[in-house]
């Protein structure tokens, strides 16, 4: 294997035929093949979940619970900085 190649594993899924005709059918509006959609919607799934399981961590001790808490107030008074994204 070259420096930096990686190995893409397939996964197989069962995926019930009802489920797939509403992939197909969404897909189709997409215009995306329903490989394509499914994967998208798969990795929405887990990083909406990921953003719950840090939503939670920071919530588990009552200091970062308190200072989440006053930093979602300040948002939601309009009191923010605005900052770029860095792409990691």
């Amino acid at each position: 294997m070259k420096p930096f190649e990686q190995e893409q594993a397939m996964l197989n899924i069962e995926i019930p035929d009802r489920l797939r005709e509403k992939i197909a059918a969404i897909a189709t509006l997409a215009e995306q093949t329903p490989e394509q959609l499914a994967l998208e919607m798969l990795e929405e799934r887990i990083d909406h979940q990921s953003a719950y399981l840090e939503t939670a961590y920071l919530k588990s001790s009552a200091r970062n619970r308190e200072r989440l808490d006053q930093a979602i107030g300040e948002i939601r008074r309009g009191r923010f900085e605005e900052r770029a994204l860095i792409d990691d």
